[in-house]
């Protein structure tokens, strides 16, 4: 166990490191590793663990160094390009566009090594297939367009997948189809995932079915991952080490069967043909699967069980475990990015410690199995919680007495009969129907019951615990499975007293917390007391759908503790922001809607936006309208903040005369317009300034780096205003109502190997 754990400790020292210089202490560290290897040094632990720290580190800088030698440049951006290339992954669909990863060569470029791409196609006039060759017109695309504190880091993940090229692929008459698939993997991937669409009538029940059969989650509803998250099951809704397993047993007794019936005693011993039965269909589920590192963990540890069986040989659990954390890492030193890796890996050494400790024992007697599983159960549940707060800000507290259901009835039911008809799809398309709809029925009649036990109160727990709880968080699980005193056990669970009572994230009374979020091409912003949150826009732009709420606005609330949101601004009423309205409401709980111009017909709580103000905690909050535009003025301790909103030129030169002097003060201003010309005329910026001191525009939104958006920033500039600009800096972070305006901003790591973006 000792090889496995210092191998990964090199991997992340080197993804740590990765910023330094690589050429020769790659060279040296691969050098170092190989002389131990090759020679009696090897046999002292000291030395060895050694070799495997140094292997680690040179195996994940060298991937760091690859991917940043393909990497395309982020000042291409909107640069057009041909490209010719070969679909690796099953399209998904995002309302009106295709996202799929290419790997792709640049025409007409000196360097024309293979790179792999994220490509968005919008109405596409032909869906293309994975294993597909194509030509494309695209027009290239930073592999991250924003940056917030909260939320996915999609560069990070684009390092992990090993993305060197984001891109849109443009309408053009080049683009067309160059070569049909040949037979895959991949191919049959798609070939099931088609055939459950077209059997099933449900979508979300067939995005559950295509899931468990081939690992493709995309298209899962927000909903279900909602239910997922809170019921503490979503092991379950991929394909999970332990369906793997249950795979491979089934495999192995069939397999023994098989052997008496074709009188094999002469060929091969039993056990054996059992065995390699049993690993290879679970390694046919595992490519299914696509491989992920749950799939990868099992097989592996599968593989290192049979064969040391076969040679009859005694590996222990922990060498397995060791074992198999090894070859995971050589496949692919970047899988501990993943939040999968380490959960899977833990769970399993937890499973380890725990089945193994006599505190755990088995006991035999009346039902003597659900008492272990149920205490297995609560091992991992513990062991985990402080990796799920620390991935996910949350831990599921239901996730115990619903998996004691849910793992039997996904296991035992909905698997067998996915597989079942997925192999059928692919043997004898057609005979698979009644497997599929037995599987849908099974779906649609439990789902009541997990949606019931995802709604209680107390279903989840969300906290975003502080760094040093983590640092105690490790040997108290230690304490908690380890064969101590039950007393001392039990003392490790004041390790939760320091959570429940966690000082608010909220800001004091009279103070304003602004967030001005990065939402691309559009605007959002949240506006805190202590106990208030406002949020104003959506962060929709031009057809987005409303999706940005969900992408920016609500991993904002979840890092605040909130699932309310008390007022939705929208600036002017468009069906982007309705539907963006529509997310916020569903997904969370919504207070009031004030809208500008008003909401014709609605069944949220929506009126129209007109003059007035109101005061909560110390915080004075004024809004001032000018026909169809609604702006909102925040004033906190003698400072205000202004967000602009929609206003063009003349409905800026419009609201300043009808004003009185001063009334526009302000010492913060989200500029109108997305920072474009159409607003910010000199009339306004002299309206907004503020009596003394420095005054901050903050431009949101629009095109970045357009001839118009400079121009308009450059006037504030000229005011003797500080500028920020979103679309360069990211999120920003505003505490007013102190002394001084104080300014955080998201900036970008150089590379992305942390867990969360460094701010």
């Amino acid at each position: 166990m000792i090889g496995g754990l210092s191998l990964l400790s090199g991997v992340l020292l080197g993804l740590c490191a990765a910023d330094a210089p690589h050429a020769g202490w790659m060279a040296a560290a691969l050098l170092c590793a190989g002389i131990v290897g090759l020679t009696r040094l090897r046999r002292r632990a000291p030395w060895r663990c050694a070799s495997f720290l140094l292997l680690g580190a040179a195996l994940s800088s060298q991937a760091a160094v690859e991917w940043r030698a393909l990497r395309i440049d982020p000042a291409a951006a909107d640069e057009r390009v041909l490209v010719e290339g070969r679909v690796l992954d099953v399209p998904t669909r995002a309302g009106a566009e295709l996202r799929f990863d290419a790997e792709v060569r640049v025409i007409g470029r000196e360097d024309s090594r293979p790179r792999r791409a994220r490509l968005v196609w919008r109405d596409p006039p032909a869906t293309p297939r994975v294993g597909e060759r194509w030509r494309w017109l695209v027009r290239l695309a930073p592999l991250a367009e924003t940056r917030n504190f909260d939320g996915a880091d999609i560069e990070r993940l684009a390092f992990r997948d090993r993305v060197h090229v984001a891109g849109r692929v443009l309408p053009a008459k080049l683009n067309s189809r160059l070569a049909l698939a040949q037979a895959s993997i991949d191919t049959a991937r798609a070939r099931i995932a088609a055939r459950i669409d077209d059997s099933v009538a449900d979508p979300d029940a067939a995005a559950l079915l295509v899931a468990l059969a081939v690992g493709l989650t995309d298209r899962m509803s927000l909903d279900q991952w909602r239910v997922f998250n809170a019921t503490g099951t979503t092991h379950l809704v991929a394909i999970s080490g332990l369906h793997v397993t249950m795979f491979a047993l089934v495999a192995f007794a069939l397999a023994r069967r098989l052997w008496r019936r074709l009188a094999l005693r002469t060929f091969v011993a039993r056990e054996t043909f059992a065995g390699l039965l049993g690993l290879a269909a679970a390694g046919g589920y595992s490519l299914l699967a696509g491989f992920s590192v749950p799939a990868q963990r099992t097989w592996l540890m599968l593989a290192v069980f049979a064969f040391a069986r076969f040679a009859a040989r005694h590996v222990g659990a922990g060498q397995v475990w060791s074992l198999a954390l090894c070859a995971v890492l050589l496949l692919d030193p970047l899988a501990p990015l993943a939040a999968g890796f380490w959960l899977s890996f833990m769970a399993v050494g937890v499973l380890l410690i725990a089945s193994s400790s006599s505190a755990w024992a088995w006991k035999p007697g009346p039902g003597a199995m659900a008492r272990e599983a149920i205490r297995l159960q609560i091992a991992v549940m513990l062991a985990l919680a402080p990796l799920t707060f620390a991935v996910f800000d949350s831990v599921s507290i239901g996730g115990l007495a619903v998996n004691l259901v849910a793992i039997p009835f996904v296991s035992l039911l909905l698997v067998p009969l996915v597989l079942a008809g997925a192999v059928l799809a692919l043997a004898f398309p057609g005979f698979d129907v009644p497997f599929f709809a037995l599987a849908a029925w099974a779906y649609d009649a439990s789902w009541p019951a997990l949606v019931w036990a995802a709604d209680l109160p107390a279903a989840r727990w969300d906290v975003s615990a502080p760094a040093w709880w983590f640092l105690c968080a490790l040997p108290a699980v230690g304490v908690g499975l380890w064969r101590w005193p039950g007393g001392l056990r039990l003392s490790a669970a004041c390790l939760v007293l320091p959570l429940l009572f966690a000082p608010s994230r909220m800001p004091e009374p009279g103070v304003v917390r602004l967030r001005v979020l990065d939402a691309g091409r559009g605007s959002a912003a949240l506006v805190v007391t202590a106990t208030q949150v406002l949020l104003f826009d959506t962060g929709d732009g031009w057809n987005t759908s409303g999706t940005r709420i969900r992408q920016f606005a609500l991993p904002a609330l979840d890092a605040l503790g909130r699932s309310r949101v008390d007022l939705l601004v929208l600036p002017t009423l468009t069906p982007d922001r309705a539907a963006g309205a529509a997310w916020l409401a569903h997904e969370r709980t919504l207070g009031l809607v004030r809208v500008g111009g008003g909401w014709p017909a609605s069944s949220l709580p929506a009126e129209r936006c007109a003059d007035g103000n109101f005061r909560r905690d110390g915080v004075t909050f004024e809004f001032l309208v000018h026909g169809r535009y609604c702006v909102l003025r925040v004033v906190a301790g003698g400072r205000a903040i202004l967000l602009a909103g929609d206003l063009d030129l003349v409905a800026e030169r419009a609201l300043v005369a009808r004003l009185p002097a001063g009334a526009l003060a302000s010492d913060v201003v989200v500029l109108s317009r997305q920072a474009s010309s159409v607003g910010s005329s000199r009339q306004w910026i002299e309206a907004t300034a503020p009596p003394s001191g420095p005054r901050w525009a903050i431009g949101t939104g629009g095109i970045e780096l357009s001839a118009a958006r400079r121009a308009a920033l450059e006037r504030w500039r000229r005011a003797g205003s500080v500028v920020l600009d979103t679309r360069l800096e990211g999120a920003m972070d505003l505490t007013i109502g102190t002394r001084d305006v104080f300014v955080e901003r998201a900036r970008r790591a150089r590379y992305p190997f942390a867990w969360r973006r460094s701010s």
